[in-house]
Parts: C-alpha cells; structure tokens; sequence
C-alpha cells in the first residue's frame, strides 16, 4: 500500500469536520476534547482504514450494548474489551489491544455522554457508524 498525503489529509478532515458538526468549531473545543480527537487520529494512523472502521463499528456497537443492558452498568472499556475481543481475528491482538488501550483513555478523559458522541461522531466520520447501526 502507498502512501498518500492527500488520502491522509481528506481522512483527517472527514473526522474533524464531522466533529465540529457535533461539537462547534475546534478551536473552541475544551482540551479534552481536542485529545480525543488527537488521539482518534492517532489510533487511525496506527491501524490504518479497514482496522479503524472495524474499531470504529465495534466501539459504537459497544456503546448500544451498554446502553440496552439491565442492572448495574460495566464500565464502557469493558463492553468495548468484549467487542474488540470478538474482532481480533479480523484487526489482530496487538492491534485490537491498542486500539483497547487509546479508547480506554477516552473513557477516563470524557464523561459518558460525551465519549458516546464522540465515539458515535468517529464511527459515521469514517462510514462504521452505518454499518453498526448508529
């Protein structure tokens, strides 16, 4: 596969765009939230597209899982860890831990409403969010 620079450039733009739809312009963004989308950035470089879009659906199908289940809720990195773990034939164990790991940290990073919007946000960016659903 080659490399680019106008494929990576239209990508970058298609997450930060569909952000600034959800969440106004960028640079009035809080630092957490200019993180996440540092960091969603990082883990599509990473991974590359077609593992990306597989985390990407992945992360929004964990998302509606935990919002349908009933009683005490886990923590969203454990439905996503549950998700990612059925995908690691397709994106591979290091990669479905990295990819684990970086959206881990956004749970930490942003409350729960606003990890679901940008993790919903990320997946229709890159055309997952379609595919899971959302």
């Amino acid at each position: 596969m080659t490399y680019d620079p106008l494929d990576e450039m239209f990508r970058r733009i298609d997450l930060a765009q569909a952000m600034e739809e959800q969440f106004g312009n960028s640079r009035d963004w809080p630092l957490r939230l200019r993180a996440a989308h540092a960091q969603l950035e990082q883990l599509r470089r990473l991974l590359g597209d077609s593992p990306y879009e597989t985390f990407a659906a992945s992360a929004v199908e964990a998302v509606r899982r935990r919002a349908e289940s009933q009683g005490p809720r886990d923590l969203h990195s454990q439905y996503l860890g549950r998700e990612l773990h059925e995908q690691e034939h397709i994106l591979g164990e290091d990669a479905a831990h990295v990819a684990w790991g970086i959206a881990s940290g956004l749970t930490v990073l942003l409350d729960d409403e606003l990890y679901e919007k940008v993790i919903t946000v990320a997946a229709a960016a890159c055309g997952a969010g379609a595919a899971a659903g959302a």
